[in-house]
Parts: C-alpha cells; structure tokens; sequence
C-alpha cells in the first residue's frame, strides 16, 4: 500500500517544487522518478506512485506520470488545483 502523506514528507522540497511545475500533463523525467524511488525507500520502490501512460513497448519510449491520487495529493499540498502548471 502506498503511504502518499509519508512520501511527500520525504521528497525534498525542490523535488516537491520540480512535480508541481511538471504538473500532471507532462511525463515525469528520470531525475524525477529517481527523487520518488528515493523517497519511497529506495531505486524501484517508488513504482506504485507513478504510472506508465500509453505502450509498455519498447521500455526506453515509456512515459511515466503521477497516479492520479498522488497528483492531488501534491498540489493539494501547494493549495492549488490539480494540472496547475507554472
């Protein structure tokens, strides 16, 4: 199960600040999957907050993106609407 709260406490702010910016619409590069693994326990363990969107095929073309839960769960934090994008 995820512990969203306890992964947002553990995210460093600029990387809070970086998802923010991203928003949702935009794929999360690999600094930012490696910022959430990191804040989940570890290289991998972040998985079960983001989601791959369009084809699994050929893995290098994968795009990741914040579950839906998570991304309201970050901005809420922030006090703005989800999508919100600098």
């Amino acid at each position: 199960m995820c512990d969203i709260p306890g992964l947002l406490r553990r995210l460093e702010a600029d990387d809070l600040a970086r998802l923010r910016e991203i928003g949702t619409e935009k794929p999360l590069d690999p600094r930012m999957i490696a910022a959430i693994d990191a804040a989940a326990g570890g290289p991998g363990e972040g998985r079960g907050y983001y989601v791959v969107s369009g084809s699994l095929y050929p893995v290098e073309a994968r795009d990741y993106h914040l579950r839906e839960d998570v991304a309201e769960a970050v901005f809420a934090a922030e006090g703005t609407s989800v999508g919100a994008t600098s």
